[in-house]
């Protein structure tokens, strides 16, 4: 499987494809040992949910024995996947189901491998409270958390329903995360004089983090930038929005106010993101900034999240450590978007 991304070519051109490996390992990490190709083998899973007002893209699978529908939040910015369960319970969300009942059963030793290894990577500091089970806690750069035990259980096919989010599918991939390395931000196409960043992409991630100095950096580009008929005011929903002479109804009605950004990764590698993957409109007629500070996380890479994934096709090849992009409207199938191209 090729990974795409899109590049700069002359206007009259064709857009061409380029392939960019994952960005290496942070020094001293473990690199895990590669498999060699399995047969081939594919699934499709429906996507439900949006940026705004739902906050997250889901999936419903039936997981268990007998099984039962579950709704996943899809993140590749973790390898870790969970449940809410009532062993019992606290500080969980509402669900619109019975909470996944744990049997002993199904529990993972501590002494087992699988225990050992999510120690090592998601929970370094955390050790099993006794043999029979294993522990784990993992924090998140929203500041949510997932306290639990591992255990080992069926999924079944995936269903479709149109419910909240109950759990996370973790996408992750070998290092927890996946990234093509270091980009250079630009604001209508010209820098933004800031230093290449490490990006990371993900989709659990609502919006888009940038660290401290591009943050600063694109505030005052859009702001310089915005039309008088614009006025900054306070909406509960971002940190940084906007007002017109009338409300909004959606981002086309304001998109033409607003720039593209765009990150540039390499000599050619281009991710092009229009106000349509960094603005929200609000019910209450606002345009809101969908790019946040990351510094409040102390992030010193910046995350694509799902604002700006929208109508990209991301494509993650684990077997050859590639990743890629292109855009195409999330309407049509794969297939069709890739057909498109050379």
């Amino acid at each position: 499987m090729a990974a795409a991304a899109a590049r700069w070519a002359p206007v009259v051109g064709l857009l061409g494809l380029l392939l960019l490996p994952f960005a290496p390992a942070p020094a001293g990490a473990a690199t895990p040992a590669r498999s060699p190709p399995s047969s081939a083998s594919s699934a499709v899973f429906l996507l439900s949910g949006d940026v705004y007002p739902t906050g997250h893209y889901y999936v419903t699978m039936n997981i268990g024995d007998p099984a039962k529908p579950y709704f996943l939040d899809v993140d590749t910015g973790s390898d870790l996947t969970w449940l809410q369960c009532d062993a019992p319970c606290q500080s969980c969300n509402k669900v619109p189901h019975p909470l996944y009942r744990p049997t002993k059963n199904k529990l993972v030793p501590c002494a087992n491998s699988i225990c050992t290894a999510l120690h090592s990577g998601s929970s370094p500091n955390k050790k099993c409270t006794t043999q029979q089970q294993c522990d784990y806690q993992i924090k998140y750069t929203d500041k949510a958390s997932s306290l639990a035990v591992d255990m080992t259980n069926k999924w079944g096919k995936m269903v479709q329903h149109q419910q909240q989010q109950t759990a996370c599918l973790g996408l992750g991939g070998d290092r927890n995360y996946y990234s093509p390395g270091s980009a250079t931000l630009y604001f209508d196409r010209r820098s933004l004089s800031t230093k290449p960043m490490e990006v990371v992409f993900d989709s659990g991630s609502t919006y888009t983090y940038f660290s401290a100095q591009p943050y600063q950096a694109t505030i005052s580009a859009i702001k310089g930038s915005l039309s008088k008929s614009l006025k900054q005011v306070s909406d509960p929903s971002l940190p940084l929005c906007w007002k017109g002479q009338k409300a909004f109804k959606s981002v086309s009605d304001v998109k033409k106010d607003f720039k593209s950004l765009q990150f540039i990764f390499g000599k050619n590698a281009v991710m092009e993101i229009p106000p349509e993957n960094y603005l929200i409109v609000t019910k209450n007629g606002n345009v809101c900034l969908g790019i946040l500070d990351g510094s409040a996380a102390k992030l010193s890479f910046s995350i694509i999240g799902d604002i700006t994934m929208q109508d990209q096709m991301v494509i993650y090849d684990n077997e050859k450590a590639q990743l890629g992009w292109i855009r195409g409207s999330c309407s049509r199938s794969p297939k069709s978007i890739m057909s498109s191209f050379p």
